[in-house]
């Protein structure tokens, strides 16, 4: 074929299009050969895996209940929640038998939960005015398990009232307490309760 022959036009457009693919190849060797795009690359790549991961956990926290109105289902339907804190609190009528020995103690458990507690012990007389009785003892046993007696080392803060800190009861349970009051040399009473630690 001479310069002079006309070219045909298939055969042109092949070689203009295997001319621009070798100039496009060339182009991509020079730019993965380059370094700073490479890093480029990398950082672009990592973008978008992290935008990919946020769009995943929005996705699945928008479709996830809010915890106050979980609580109100469970409220409506009369499934159990969290009980909320509040101590365990006993009152303990008693009786020495001697002058002045009628009263009532008061007794909380704070948490009210299986592990350390604080107990504070209050007495009164049967009209209310505080009783500072001479001596008071408890202790905690939890027969379904045989443990105990776990004696409570109560000690006094006034005249009426004492407190044991770092009580240890170590299961939950139905635990027995028994509580002892001395009103005089010889007027004594121990009584006993149930209570339900969580």
């Amino acid at each position: 074929m001479s310069p002079a022959d006309p070219i045909d036009p298939a055969r042109a457009a092949q070689l203009a299009r295997q001319r621009a693919a070798l100039a496009t190849a060339r182009d991509k060797r020079a730019r993965d050969a380059d370094p700073e795009r490479t890093g480029l690359r990398r950082s672009v790549l990592a973008e978008a895996a992290v935008a990919v991961l946020v769009l995943a956990v929005t996705t699945v926290l928008t479709g996830t209940e809010p915890a106050r109105t979980e609580d109100s289902a469970r409220a409506a339907t009369g499934a159990s929640a969290t009980a909320p804190h509040r101590p365990v609190a006993v009152d303990i009528p008693f009786d020495t038998g001697g002058e002045n020995g009628q009263g009532n103690a008061f007794l909380d458990v704070d948490p009210g939960f299986a592990g350390e507690n604080t107990v504070h012990l209050r007495t009164e007389h049967k009209d209310g005015a505080p009783l500072g009785a001479p001596e008071v003892k408890l202790s905690f046993t939890l027969p379904d398990k045989d443990l105990g007696p776990i004696a409570v080392p109560l000690k006094r803060i006034t005249p009426d009232h004492w407190i044991a800190t770092e009580v240890r009861l170590p299961m939950a349970g139905t635990w027995k307490l028994s509580l002892t009051v001395r009103t005089s040399d010889i007027d004594q009473v121990t009584e006993t309760r149930n209570v339900k630690i969580g």
